[in-house]
């Protein structure tokens, strides 16, 4: 803080860097416990906003991971449908085809 000279005093002008000071000093007191509050209010939101951010992304990759097992299940069973389809009519046409050489 810069000393007042004795003409300023005299004068009865106050330097505007001592008066900005003290304004800023009764706004401290005024509104700075709340102020700190709010943003340790605030850091704790954030925080708890990125857990649930990486829980959510775990859980997807979960939900993820889970859809790719099971598209991978029904395609197997699939095939291994398909594959037993085709093994019957193979042996309906193989029956057919005896049954009409019997006649």
């Amino acid at each position: 803080m810069n000393a007042t000279s004795l003409g300023e005093l005299r004068n009865g002008a106050a330097p505007a860097e001592a008066t900005d000071d003290k304004i800023e000093q009764i706004r401290d007191l005024l509104y700075g416990e709340f102020k700190r509050d709010h943003e340790v209010r605030l850091k704790a939101l954030e925080s708890r906003v990125k857990e649930l951010e990486g829980d959510l992304q775990r859980k997807l990759e979960a939900i993820q991971t889970r859809v790719e097992a099971l598209a991978s299940e029904n395609a197997a069973e699939r095939r291994s449908s398909f594959d037993e389809l085709s093994r019957s009519i193979f042996e309906l046409g193989d029956r057919i085809r005896r049954i009409s050489h019997h006649e």
